[in-house]
């Protein structure tokens, strides 16, 4: 699923225009990055939380010539759902 069928559910249901979904998905969104940004974690109330976990660099091996290789520190987003996800998801 793509943000456009996401603005257009959200237009249909709300009966609202799709320019206005997307406006306020591309908002929630970029609100959602800046407190990861910021904080390093969001938690959204039966949904679920996102966070900001740190890779510390490593020895990785390229599968196709077999050659050790060093992948740098970086940080990676992690999600781990909440009851409600999980109870409708299993």
């Amino acid at each position: 699923m793509h943000r456009k069928d996401i603005a257009q559910k959200i237009a249909r249901k709300c009966d609202i225009t799709e320019v206005l979904a997307k406006r306020i998905i591309n908002e929630v969104f970029d609100i959602i990055i800046e407190t990861l940004r910021k904080e390093g974690r969001l938690e959204l109330r039966d949904f679920g939380v996102f966070r900001v976990k740190e890779r510390k660099p490593r020895k990785a091996r390229n599968p196709k010539t077999g050659q050790e290789v060093m992948l740098p520190f970086r940080k990676v987003i992690v999600f781990k759902p909440g009851c409600n996800v999980k109870k409708k998801l299993l």
